[in-house]
């Protein structure tokens, strides 16, 4: 019985030994194409980096419909035209044409939250309109 046990045990234990794992391969075909993927997906990270910082640096750029902007209303008006005119946000136009670094003339436009009573609640964000109907939320230096 005991001679039983002992043989038993010692089939199981090198039927244990026998079942090892296979390695897991790879054909050039994969590896190439996994490579092909990751340089695809590192291309893209860097494409949207790039995105990001630009917009950092120029901000959101628009195009209003009105390409020939004469007062600071009419810049309100392209603002809310750009946004879709969002209903809980007032428009507030600097009275005077201003300068960039660059000698183009612009009017100022900032965003503020509506209250719940609909009076000017808290600054959200300025718009630079152009007189041709370019918008940026960055000034040009």
């Amino acid at each position: 019985m005991k001679r039983l046990m002992m043989i038993s045990l010692s089939s199981l234990l090198l039927l244990a030994g026998c079942t090892s794992q296979a390695e897991p391969s790879v054909s050039t075909k994969q590896a190439s194409s996994i490579a092909a993927m990751n340089r695809a997906d590192e291309t893209s990270r860097k494409n949207k980096a790039a995105d990001a910082s630009a917009t950092k640096s120029d901000g959101q750029q628009y195009r209003a419909t009105d390409d020939h902007i004469t007062s600071a209303d009419k810049a309100a008006q392209a603002v809310k035209q750009v946004l879709k005119n969002p209903q809980q946000q007032i428009f507030v136009a600097v009275p005077t044409v201003n300068l960039d670094a660059q000698n183009h003339h612009y009017y100022q436009v900032d965003a503020f939250a509506k209250t719940s009573s609909g009076n000017r609640g808290h600054y959200l964000a300025s718009y630079f309109v152009y007189l041709d109907g370019n918008i940026t939320t960055k000034q040009v230096n």
